[in-house]
């Protein structure tokens, strides 16, 4: 959130995104591998437990650590590896089946 303007942060829009002036870095040090690491992040970062420059979040995930009801998933998520990757794997087969045209899904 480091220096958008203030426009941006109350009307985010695709504009605002791809014209922010900073960087944001990756959460993972391994991007390529599914993991809860980016719920980890979150729940250190409303704790202040993260270093300045270590991730940066727009404010759709910051949304999802400070709203108490998708705080829960967030913590869930963070603290059970498994539980994510259970939800995540039913999620993605949804979005496929909905959508693949052809009989090779997977």
């Amino acid at each position: 959130l480091t220096d958008m303007p203030k426009d941006c942060l109350r009307n985010l829009t695709r504009t605002c995104l791809e014209n922010a002036p900073v960087l944001t870095p990756f959460i993972s040090k391994d991007p390529d591998t599914l993991s809860n690491k980016y719920f980890e992040t979150l729940l250190r970062w409303n704790n202040r437990e993260i270093k300045y420059g270590e991730a940066l979040f727009i404010p759709t995930d910051v949304a999802m650590v400070v709203d108490e009801g998708l705080q829960k998933y967030v913590t869930e998520y963070a603290n059970d590896e498994q539980l994510f990757f259970s939800r995540f794997r039913r999620g993605y087969q949804k979005i496929v089946e909905s959508t693949a045209t052809s009989t090779w899904r997977y």
